[in-house]
C-alpha cells in the first residue's frame, strides 16, 4: 500500500471495493460529479464529450448551499466546457501557482493552490476542494523509477502484461508519477491542520480510472474499473476500518450531499453510503452491497467513423460478467487506424508496455499475452475474480457456468432497464456525439457527428 494511503487508512477508513462507473478520466468525472452513470449523462459519458444543464452536479449544489467551491489541477476536463454546455461544472479553478517539476510533470503548484483557495474564501466559510492531479497521466521520464532508486526486481506485474525489464521499469517510472500526487496531497493534509480544519474535514482520496497501461485504463476488467479509496473525517471516524461493501463513484455525490445536510436530487441514481462510512465498521457491512455496475462507450477516437466500444458490466460478489455488444469491432483501437492520441490501437496510451506488445504481437512467446490487449473479444466474458485477480481465463463458455451467467446477465440488464440505457432499445446515440478535441479537424476530413453545429 502507498505511505499516504497507509497514513490515511490509519486514521480513516480503507474500501477494498471501489469502482469507477468508466474507465475514462473525463467520463468518470462526470459520473462523480452527478451521481449518475454514464449511459444516463449523454455526451457527458464520452472523453471530450459534454455536460449539459440538465445535469446537475453537487459542487454547484454546494455552492448553492454557501460552501466555497474549488479545484486545481485536472478538473473536469477533457470536455467542451462552453455554452450550451455547462461552463463551470465542477468549481472555479486554482491553478495560477507555478512550480519547477521533474520532466513530465505538470509544473502547477497543487498545494500552494489549496493555500491560495484556503486564503481566499470567506472565513468560517465551509469548503469543498478538488485536488485533480495530472500525475500519473502519461507521459513519464523514461528510466525515473529506476533513478531514484527504485528496484525494478521488486515491481509486481499484472498477469496480463510481459514480465521483463521494459515493463518493470515502465511500472516503476509510473510509480514515480503518483508518488508526486502523494506528496501535494501531503502538504494539503498539513495545510489543514494549521489552519485548524483537519478535524471538521471529509478527506476522499481515490483514482479516476485504471493504470495508463494496456487492458487497465479504458477497459472494464478490475484493473481498468477497481479504484482505491481511503475516507477520513477527523473523530467521526474510527481509524483503521477496512470495508468490503461495493461501493460505485455514482454514489460519492450523494453521500457527502447527505453529509453537509443538503437535499439529494431525485435523480442521482447513485446512492449515500453515508452509513457504512459512518458505521466505524469493517468487513461487509451492508449485505445489499455486493455489486456495482460500470460500462464504456468511445474513449478515444481511434474506430473508423469514431464507433464507439460498447461495454456494460456487473461485478458482484466474486464474479465479473461483461457483455460487449460490438464485438466485432477492435476493443483497443483498429490496428490500421492512426488515432488522434496515440496512433494504432489508440484506446491504449502510448508508451514502453504498448510499443513493446505491438512490436512483438506476433513472437509466438508475447501472442496469447499480446491478444489479451490488442485482440478482439467474445460477445459474452465472465471472471471469478477472486481466483482469477488478472481476468485471464474466460469462464462463459464453460456449461458449469451457464446458470451464473444467465442470472448476472439478467441482473445486469434489469438494472440497464431501470436507468434508461439507450442499449436496451438498440439505440447507439453514441456514435453521433460530438468530439470536442481541439485540432481534431486537422486530423480527420470528416467531423464526427453533429460537431458542425457546435
Amino acid at each position: 500500500m502507498r505511505p499516504i494511503l497507509t497514513v490515511l487508512q490509519k486514521n480513516g477508513v480503507l474500501f477494498n471495493n471501489a469502482y469507477t462507473n468508466v474507465s475514462s478520466c473525463a467520463p468518470s468525472r462526470a459520473t462523480i460529479l452527478t451521481g449518475r452513470n454514464l449511459w444516463e449523462l449523454e455526451e457527458g459519458g464520452l472523453l471530450f464529450g459534454a455536460l449539459k444543464e440538465k445535469f446537475t452536479t453537487f459542487t454547484s449544489l454546494l455552492r448553492q448551499n454557501g460552501y466555497a467551491t474549488g479545484s486545481t489541477g485536472k478538473g473536469y476536463m477533457p470536455a467542451n466546457t462552453k455554452e450550451p454546455y455547462q461552463t463551470i461544472p465542477l468549481a472555479k479553478e486554482y491553478n495560477d501557482l507555478k512550480m519547477v517539476a521533474p520532466k513530465y510533470i505538470s509544473n502547477k503548484n497543487y498545494s500552494g493552490n489549496f493555500d491560495d483557495f484556503l486564503s481566499k474564501k470567506g472565513k468560517d466559510q465551509p469548503f469543498f476542494f478538488w485536488y485533480g492531479s495530472h500525475e500519473a497521466h502519461r507521459e513519464y521520464e523514461l528510466g525515473i523509477g529506476a533513478k531514484v532508486g527504485k528496484d525494478i526486481s521488486k515491481i509486481q506485474v499484472p498477469g496480463f502484461l510481459p514480465d521483463n525489464a521494459i515493463v518493470r521499469g515502465d511500472i516503476a517510472d509510473y510509480y514515480y508519477e503518483i508518488e508526486w500526487f502523494d506528496s501535494h496531497l501531503g502538504r494539503m493534509i498539513k495545510a489543514l491542520e494549521a489552519a485548524g480544519e483537519l478535524e471538521n474535514t471529509i478527506i476522499i482520496v481515490t483514482a479516476d480510472n485504471g493504470m495508463p497501461f494496456p487492458r487497465a485504463k479504458g477497459t472494464c476488467y478490475d484493473y481498468g474499473t477497481h479504484m482505491p479509496l481511503a475516507i477520513c473525517w477527523g473523530n467521526k471516524i474510527k481509524g483503521g476500518a477496512r470495508v468490503d461493501d461495493f461501493i460505485s463513484f455514482i454514489d460519492f455525490a450523494p453521500t457527502l450531499l447527505e453529509a453537509v445536510g443538503a437535499a439529494v436530487p431525485k435523480e442521482m441514481t447513485g446512492k449515500s453510503f453515508l452509513d457504512i462510512l459512518l458505521s466505524n465498521k469493517s468487513g461487509q457491512v451492508d449485505p445489499a452491497r455486493n455489486r456495482v455496475f460500470t460500462g464504456l462507450e468511445r474513449h478515444a477516437y481511434c474506430r473508423p467513423d469514431g464507433m464507439p466500444y460498447p461495454i456494460r458490466t456487473i461485478r458482484k460478489n466474486d464474479y465479473l460478467y461483461i457483455v460487449n455488444f460490438e464485438a466485432d469491432r477492435w476493443p483497443c483501437g483498429d490496428p490500421d487506424f492512426n488515432s488522434v492520441h496515440a496512433g494504432l490501437y489508440g484506446d491504449i496510451d502510448a508508451g514502453p508496455s504498448r510499443t513493446f506488445l505491438i512490436d512483438n504481437k506476433d513472437n509466438p512467446s508475447i501472442k496469447p499475452i499480446a491478444d489479451l490487449s490488442l485482440g478482439k473479444r467474445p460477445k459474452v466474458e465472465l471472471y471469478n475474480v477472486k481466483t482469477d485477480p488478472f481476468q485471464l481465463h474466460n469462464l462463459a463458455d464453460n456449461k458449469a457456468y451457464s446458470k451464473q451467467c444467465a442470472a448476472l446477465k439478467s441482473e445486469l440488464f434489469a438494472y440497464l432497464k431501470q436507468t434508461k440505457d439507450p442499449r436496451m432499445e438498440g439505440k447507439s446515440p453514441w456514435d453521433n456525439y460530438p468530439y470536442f478535441f481541439q485540432g481534431y479537424e486537422n486530423k480527420y476530413l470528416l467531423p464526427i457527428g453533429k460537431r458542425d453545429n457546435n
